[in-house]
This record gives C-alpha cells, structure tokens and sequence, in this order.
C-alpha cells in the first residue's frame, strides 16, 4: 500500500490504538495504569522538583516496572532535571510530543499493567509537599471585629 492509501484508509477509520482520546490526554498510556500523575503548574513546582527523587523511590517500593512521561510544555531545565533524578532511581523517562494532544499534565507516572487507583494526584498521595510554613498549627488570631461580636 502507498502512503497516500494508507493516510486515506487511517482518515476515514480513525486511528489503530485502542481508546486514542484517553492515550492522546495521558501521553500514549491509560488512565488504570497511573501512579502518580502531576498537573502542568504542579510540575514547575520547586517544591515538588525538590522531593521528586523521594517520591520515585516510594513509588519504586511499591511498584514494579515504572515509567515515567514528560511533558514537552514542560520548560527545558525541568524537562532535563526530571529525567535525570529518573535516571538516577533507576527508571525509564521518555519526553512525549503527541500531535493533537491536549493534556494538562506534565508528568505521569506508569506501570506496564493496570493499577486502578482512585486519585493519582501529587495532591493527594503526598500532600506534605503541598504544606506552607505558615501552618504550623498556630491560633488564628481574632480581627478586631470577630471579637466585638462574637
């Protein structure tokens, strides 16, 4: 077959993947065999930059055969940081550049078979790396009206 069939029969049967919306929004792999998933802004996060090697390893105790998909939105710098603590803990980091795909994720985290979990936000499997200074478990202070009138 030439190029030129093979572009007509693919445009007019779609494409030979199963379920392309869910593979193109999480870079090639499906929603059951996420870990770990972190939006974009999440990921420029120096916070979570800083902890990611702790977090691989936690998740490299817990499961077998992790990948890691980055996200070309993701700046340069981060892009290489992140795959290079990845490299560091063993694991596969590839940058996927999917034509089409419009995900608001910048990194995912993946098994080779299906995990199912619930919620495989960074927010929610570690919520420590979310935590200001600020609450240290201080009072809150009363404004001058709140203790006028309570």
């Amino acid at each position: 077959m030439t190029d030129l069939d093979k572009k007509i029969l693919e445009s007019a049967h779609g494409e030979h993947r199963l379920n392309p919306d869910e593979q193109r929004k999480y870079f090639g792999t499906f929603a059951e065999r996420l870990v770990l998933s972190i939006l974009l802004a999440d990921a420029e996060n120096q916070a979570i930059l800083a902890n990611f090697d702790q977090v691989l390893q936690d998740l490299k105790a817990k499961y077998d055969s992790l990948s890691l998909k980055i996200s070309p939105k993701l700046s340069l710098t981060n892009q290489m940081l992140y795959m290079k603590k990845t490299q560091e803990a063993g694991l596969i980091a590839t940058i996927v550049s999917e034509d089409k795909s419009d995900s608001p994720f910048g990194l995912l985290v993946h098994t080779d078979k299906a995990e199912n979990i619930d919620n495989p936000d960074i927010k929610a499997l570690y919520p420590q790396l979310f935590t200001n200074g600020k609450e240290t478990g201080q009072p809150h202070k009363k404004t001058f009206w709140q203790k006028w009138f309570q």
